[in-house]
């Protein structure tokens, strides 16, 4: 009797085992069955990114946008090109660069519109008036094969046009929290001219042969020729002698010219001698001459900050420092989302290349 009684105690303990391990898998299917739901998405799937589930008709929106930016910019027969990209060892086309960074792009916006609560993005009730009027007009513009074939709708259309005002919001705001600044200093370009006497011949292949001794001193005389004639055209004030580029002519330099250049470029092609010769210049100024591992020089110094210059570079340093600062915020919150995301292992690629560019 005793043996028996553990038996059944044992016995209920399995069923009661069973019955747990039974309920527990029919709670972990619901909770998938109810994510699924939750996402609430209709149509094709392309690809799920954290909780976004993204659709055919999304992205054709988001290809064919991008595919008539490259259109307008590089010409119709874009797509007939191969590009080098990072991250293929082979050239790829035109399109699959296009389709990769269709992908990327969604991916971005919908990063942003992640952090649209903890940055006070919202829409209001004009924005989304306009917005659907926008939607509007764009459905109006598609065709019917289009609608049908890509699964598109009026609602699919507004949804992509609101989440890239929210994203544009987002990356507005970050950069107002925490803005980029490029002072005159760090873009600073200096134009000179460089009077250039080479002391070596490069043949066609790249080969490099030094000048003889002899041809050597024959450019260091006529470097001292051209700096004597400089010296004593600025004392007369003779403009046409003085005018260095007419000068470089007559002496056939054919690698003379006037550079626009950093002053960290100054520093890596010439050294710091040349470097601290041309900024302690004024412009107008011309040095005496001078030797590098390339040859004699005579500089003349045009401009020790040229405005324009340092203000186009400006303008590329500030967008570089932007586009720095949003991969890094974009990189951290994507860990977040979804870690494991990658193209093109996490897009179905055969619904992916079943969608076409108009």
């Amino acid at each position: 009797m005793i043996s028996l009684k553990h038996h059944n105690r044992y016995m209920k303990r399995i069923v009661l085992l069973c019955l747990l391990i039974l309920a527990t898998c029919l709670v972990g299917c619901g909770k998938k069955e109810k994510s699924k739901e939750e996402a609430n998405y209709t149509g094709t799937l392309v690809f799920a990114y954290g909780d976004n589930y993204v659709t055919k008709g999304e992205v054709y929106i988001y290809l064919n946008t991008l595919a008539e930016r490259y259109e307008k910019q590089y010409g119709e027969y874009v797509w007939d090109t191969t590009i080098t990209k990072e991250g293929h060892e082979e050239p790829i086309t035109m399109e699959e660069a296009v389709r990769e960074e269709t992908v990327a792009e969604i991916v971005r916006v919908k990063t942003l519109v992640a952090q649209a609560e903890s940055f006070k993005v919202f829409l209001t009730e004009a924005d989304e008036v306009a917005l659907e009027e926008q939607a509007k007009e764009f459905y109006d513009g598609l065709t019917d094969a289009d609608i049908s074939k890509m699964e598109l709708s009026e609602d699919i259309v507004y949804k992509v046009l609101c989440e890239n005002e929210i994203a544009n919001r987002v990356e507005d705001r970050l950069l107002l929290d925490n803005p980029v600044e490029v002072s005159d200093e760090e873009a600073r370009m200096t134009t000179f001219y460089d009077m250039y006497f080479s002391c070596y011949t490069m043949d066609e292949n790249g080969l490099i042969t030094p000048f003889t001794e002899e041809e050597k001193k024959v450019q260091y005389e006529n470097a001292l020729s051209a700096c004597s004639t400089l010296a004593t055209a600025n004392i007369d004030e003779d403009r046409e002698a003085e005018n260095i580029a007419n000068l470089a002519e007559y002496y056939k330099l054919e690698e003379a010219g006037e550079y626009t250049i950093s002053p960290q470029d100054i520093l890596d092609t010439y050294g710091q001698d040349i470097y601290d010769l041309l900024y302690s210049m004024k412009p107008g100024d011309y040095s005496g001459v001078m030797e590098t591992e390339y040859g004699y020089h005579v500089f003349q110094m045009i401009a020790l900050t040229d405005q324009k210059a340092t203000q186009a570079r400006k303008e590329i340093m500030t967008d570089e420092a932007i586009n720095e600062q949003l991969s890094s915020s974009l990189s951290a919150w994507k860990k977040k989302i979804d870690s494991e995301f990658s193209y093109p292992e996490s897009v179905d690629m055969n619904v992916y290349n079943s969608i076409t560019i108009n």
